[in-house]
C-alpha cells in the first residue's frame, strides 16, 4: 500500500510493501543538512489543510508552503484566519459539510470564507469563486500526487500496483 496522510501543514506518503514500510538511512533537512540515521523512508509536502493560497509577484496561483496553522486556522474556522487556505477551498466546492465539520465540534463560516475567497484570490485572477477554489484543490493535489509517486518510483514501483490508505484531518477528501 501506499499510505497518506494529509494534516494541517504537510502531506506524507510512504510505501508499505509485503507489510513492512520501506527504510531508509540517510535524508537531508531543508537540502542544507545531511543526516545519517535510520528512518521511515516518507516523502513530504507543504500542502495540507491549512497550507495558505496566494498570489505570487507574477500573477501566479501558488499553494504553500506557508500555513494558517491550527490558530488561527483556516478563515472558515473563524478563529481570526485571513488568509485563503486548501480546506477553505473544500468547504467553497462542498467537499467539507459547514455544520459536522469535526464531528460537529466546529461550525464553519461559510459567508466569511466566501467573501475573503473571493477578495484574496477569485478577483485578482479574474475567475469566480468556484474556479478559484478549484484551481487551488487541483494546485494542492497535484503537489501531492507528485509526492506520491516520489516515494514509490524513487524506491522502483508503480504507484498503479498499489492501493492508497489515507487518513489525518483532510487525507481521505483529498485522496
Amino acid at each position: 500500500v501506499i499510505s497518506f496522510d494529509m494534516g494541517g501543514t504537510t502531506a506524507k506518503a510512504a510505501v508499505i510493501k509485503d507489510g513492512e514500510p520501506l527504510y531508509s538511512d540517510e535524508f537531508w533537512v531543508e537540502d542544507k543538512y545531511f543526516v545519517a540515521i535510520p528512518h521511515v523512508d516518507l516523502v513530504e509536502v507543504g500542502a495540507g489543510g491549512g497550507s495558505i493560497a496566494w498570489i505570487d509577484r507574477f500573477g501566479a496561483l501558488r499553494v504553500g508552503p506557508q500555513s494558517a496553522a491550527a490558530y488561527p486556522g483556516p478563515i472558515c474556522y473563524d478563529r481570526g484566519g485571513t488568509e485563503p487556505t486548501v480546506t477553505d477551498a473544500d468547504l467553497i466546492l462542498g467537499y467539507i459539510d459547514p455544520e459536522y465539520f469535526a464531528g460537529g465540534e466546529i461550525k464553519l463560516n461559510v459567508r466569511k470564507t466566501q467573501e475573503l475567497m473571493k477578495l484574496k484570490i477569485a478577483n485578482k485572477l479574474k475567475m469566480s469563486l468556484e474556479e478559484a477554489a478549484l484551481s487551488i484543490i487541483q494546485l494542492a493535489n497535484i503537489k501531492m500526487s507528485n509526492a506520491i509517486r516520489l516515494a514509490a518510483v524513487r524506491k522502483g514501483y508503480d504507484p498503479e500496483d498499489f492501493a492508497m490508505i489515507a487518513f489525518g484531518g483532510a487525507g481521505p477528501v483529498h485522496a
